[in-house]
């Protein structure tokens, strides 16, 4: 979603050199939350407001364009640390050239990039679906491209596999082909290393990281480092990671339906600490719904809602 702001002509500088805006209106007119605005300015210094006679901050008409820039660029794939040293203008250029992209996404007339992609792993094509999902991050941005195009193709996926429509050589080839689209989106939303910690893994007996993967790059969008530890490990292990990594939340991807993969989660729940939440996810988590000290994460909004709540407070 491309954020437009009615913005004064370029020649009223000092109309928009003005700071006059309080936090409550910049986060109306760009999208983003208080708690990510003040980690941008905290971690890149995207703008510096100046302040109130009582202590608020106040945001220029400048920096309300800056900030809604930098997050229309972040939402089609770039990182806000590269974004940061652009200026305004290259920012404008960007998005614009984003936008441009954007608007030659498949119509409702036409095989949308879920269905498209889907007949690329019937086919067998690799690198087709490779292109197609790179258009799709590009045109509709990186959360959109989670939720629209990644995490239904998965259930397509599952769904063929199961009924025998596809073979495993499409399964594992659309898997490993995902699984290095991710991985780059990932570390292309990299955050700098004051940022809330979240480790995240699937437990021993569970090969299926891709649901795992789909919650690490949306919590590096939303401003969270991510440690992705893997597949198939035991608690032990991923309790070690946790604690090395100073983990504030651990999350674990469960898709099988397997008793031997139940008993890990319970496994590590009373091996990390009581103050880190163990949050999981995935098609078998409903059955660790009455888990005791376990937060079941229903699907992808649910669970970038609850990186929210627990980014926790920034200071003034």
């Amino acid at each position: 979603m491309y954020i437009l702001l009615a913005l004064p002509p370029m020649r009223a500088s000092k109309k928009a050199d003005a700071a006059r805006h309080p936090i409550g209106v910049v986060t109306a007119r760009t999208g983003l939350s208080t708690h990510v605005l003040r980690a941008w300015e905290r971690r890149y210094a995207l703008v510096r407001p100046s302040r109130a006679e009582d202590g608020r901050r106040l945001y220029s008409d400048a920096d309300v364009e800056r900030l809604a820039l930098v997050h229309n660029a972040a939402g089609a794939g770039r990182s806000v640390a590269a974004l940061a040293s652009l200026s305004t203008e290259e920012l404008r250029r960007m998005v614009a050239e984003d936008a441009e992209r954007a608007s030659t996404r498949p119509g409702r007339s036409g095989p949308s990039y879920r269905e498209q992609a889907m007949a690329a792993v019937r086919e067998l094509a690799p690198e087709r679906l490779e292109s197609l999902l790179r258009r799709a991050l590009l045109s509709l941005g990186a959360v959109p491209f989670l939720q629209e195009v990644v995490a239904p193709l998965l259930v397509d996926i599952g769904d063929a596999w199961h009924e025998g429509r596809i073979e495993v050589a499409q399964e594992h080839a659309a898997s490993a082909t995902l699984v290095q689209i991710l991985g780059g989106l990932t570390r292309a939303l990299e955050v700098s290393g004051d940022a809330p910690r979240v480790v995240l893994a699937t437990p021993r007996g569970e090969p299926h990281a891709l649901g795992a993967m789909i919650a690490a790059a949306a919590a590096a969008h939303d401003e969270w480092h991510v440690t992705w530890l893997g597949a198939d490990l035991p608690a032990a292990q991923i309790a070690a990671g946790a604690e090395q990594g100073n983990a504030r939340l651990v999350a674990l991807s469960v898709a099988t339906d397997s008793a031997d993969v139940d008993r890990e989660p319970h496994a590590l729940r009373a091996l990390l600490p009581r103050h880190v939440p163990l949050l999981v996810g995935g098609a078998g988590a409903s059955r660790l719904s009455n888990m005791r000290g376990v937060i079941r994460v229903r699907d992808l909004d649910h669970w970038r809602a609850l990186l929210r709540t627990h980014a926790g407070p920034v200071a003034e």
